[in-house]
């Protein structure tokens, strides 16, 4: 989200590291941020939405530095959308990594981790491995999917229901 990216903005400046945002926020700059994203050395803060459908093309000695390297800092209701933000590195042919880095606190464990986050925050009080992180991840991204489904769904029957009365009345005149 834009505030996420902000939030982020703001650690980095306060520890030091330069960087650059790109967010719904500074759209004016988009193709400079993205230009300048695949040098050396650069740090560029983007949201999942920010610099879609563009390459970052890397600078000299970034291939054979390991290339192009995404931190994920927060889960999505969809591993897709986390598939597409990992998928920015290693384009065609070139090298890349992806991480998570990710507290227990992130919006979409906090919302969907109910009985399963609870029991993971006890019995490891200073974190719980990263595969029941990753089991935490899948099983809240399940959730919010089958959630969004459900409401979708009800959406659609309620647009049908109100086509047929409308339509109904409207027979009525």
């Amino acid at each position: 989200s834009v505030e996420a990216s902000e939030h982020l903005s703001e650690a980095l400046t306060r520890a030091g590291v330069e960087h650059r945002v790109l967010n719904a926020r500074q759209d004016a700059g988009e193709a400079d941020v993205v230009a300048q994203a695949g040098q050396a050395g650069v740090v560029t803060v983007a949201t999942n939405m920010a610099g879609r459908g563009t390459d970052i093309h890397l600078g000299d000695g970034v291939s054979a530095a390991g290339g192009l390297h995404v931190i994920l800092t927060e889960f999505h209701d969809s591993p897709r959308i986390d598939r597409q933000l990992i998928g920015r590195c290693a384009r065609q042919g070139d090298p890349g990594s992806a991480v998570a880095i990710v507290a227990l606190d992130d919006t979409v464990l906090r919302e969907h981790g109910g009985q399963l986050l609870r029991l993971l925050t006890q019995l490891f009080p200073n974190g719980p491995p990263a595969f029941w992180v990753e089991r935490l991840r899948h099983h809240v991204q399940r959730r919010a999917q089958a959630i969004h489904a459900r409401t979708r769904r009800d959406t659609l029957k309620q647009d049908q229901n109100l086509d047929t009365m409308l339509a109904f009345a409207g027979n009525q005149i």
